[in-house]
């Protein structure tokens, strides 16, 4: 069914819309469009009328406003708003302005796409905050991989690299990269794993279990 969900993604932040955008292709979602600016958003949800517009809540503080717009010009367009610090307010706003979902986007990418996968199929998802983050419960055995299972080999170095401690320049140093590009990397990784931070990177890889052998043999070799 992913496979034929349409998005079109609302953010400013390039970077992060980039590589949300990468995730949810990666899980099967068509992601038709990205837009960086209000007015690019409203002309490429009308040239190309998606299934899901999804928009940062506070895209350049007016993604209540947005969603008001698209609802008035492109009903069949389910609009589903993200925030790192969902304002229960907000939530309240979104919901009876015909949002058909409000989604924190520091749970874990699996819960972002199951509730992408519920707006699909005509549900109104605004229950996250109560229904319990799955990146806190133990992974099934069959899945215990998972967040490796998520990232490129450099992206799985890159993390490996973070759990032994090391700093964004120490990484690039160790990879022989810029530091720039280390910077995306860890970014990257951060998105797909659904975090913020190194610290719930590693507590969220600790919880799904050791990677296999098969990972670790990517492991960026220390000189000496």
């Amino acid at each position: 069914m992913a496979g034929q969900v349409r998005l079109v993604l609302g953010e400013r932040h390039r970077l992060f819309i980039d590589s949300l955008a990468a995730v949810l292709a990666w899980h099967g979602f068509d992601v038709a469009a990205l837009a960086t600016s209000p007015q690019e958003l409203l002309s490429t949800v009308a040239r190309l009328e998606p299934d899901v517009c999804l928009l940062a809540a506070g895209f350049q503080g007016g993604g209540l406003d947005l969603l008001r717009i698209i609802g008035e010009r492109h009903p069949p367009v389910k609009v589903v708003l993200f925030s790192a610090d969902p304002d229960p307010k907000a939530m309240a706003a979104a919901l009876k302005g015909g949002a058909a979902g409000f989604i924190p986007s520091d749970h874990h990418v699996a819960d972002i796409v199951e509730a992408l996968s519920r707006v699909t199929k005509g549900e109104r998802v605004f229950d996250l905050m109560d229904a319990g983050i799955r990146s806190f419960r133990p992974a099934p055995a069959s899945r215990r991989n998972e967040p490796w299972d998520l990232l490129t080999l450099r992206e799985r170095q890159v993390l490996m690299l973070m759990m032994d401690g090391e700093c964004t320049r120490q990484i690039a140093r160790l990879m022989a990269i810029t530091v720039s590009t280390a910077r995306t990397h860890v970014e990257n990784v951060f998105v797909k794993l659904g975090v913020h931070s190194r610290l719930e990177a590693t507590a969220v890889v600790a919880r799904a279990g050791p990677p296999s052998f098969t990972m670790l043999a990517g492991r960026v070799a220390r000189p000496g």
